[in-house]
């Protein structure tokens, strides 16, 4: 294959097309002329039922999700709920639960009810006396005489 090197100086050097005369002078109006004076705009999203059938569906299931999942709130549970249960069964149930009286003494709730003389004293009453007076010499404060 014969290989021809192209010289840029060997070629002519006029324009191969060519423009009417004016045009460039009218064609803002020509231009003009081919838009319609009133544009009507579509709207991005046009209706259709299966959109619409869609849309009913996906707040259907969030509805759903929203009652299922949403928790339910419990009512009050009046001024004594305890008051029921026997403490054989509140003793049992510490006791599955291997919860220990110096647990239950660390909380607050249990020393704000301790806090007033009367609800140590139901507390104290009906308890043995011996096992009272041990527990206060092992505890250290057994130097007056009981």
């Amino acid at each position: 294959m014969d290989k021809k090197h192209i010289r840029l100086d060997d070629l002519k050097k006029e324009t191969p097309f060519s423009v009417p005369d004016g045009y460039f002078e009218n064609l803002p109006q020509l231009i003009q002329s081919r838009i319609p004076n009133e544009v009507v705009r579509k709207p991005l999203i046009q209706w259709s039922w299966q959109r619409s059938a869609g849309l009913v569906a996906a707040m259907s299931f969030l509805l759903v999700m929203v009652w299922v999942t949403f928790p339910e709130r419990q009512g009050s549970l009046g001024q004594e709920p305890l008051s029921k249960v026997s403490d054989a069964s509140i003793v049992s149930y510490l006791e599955d639960q291997n919860i220990s009286y110096y647990d239950l003494s660390e909380h607050q709730v249990v020393q704000k009810a301790f806090d007033t003389d009367s609800t140590v004293l139901n507390y104290l009453d009906g308890m043995d006396e011996e096992f009272l007076r041990q527990q206060i010499l092992e505890t250290g404060s057994g130097s007056e005489k009981i």
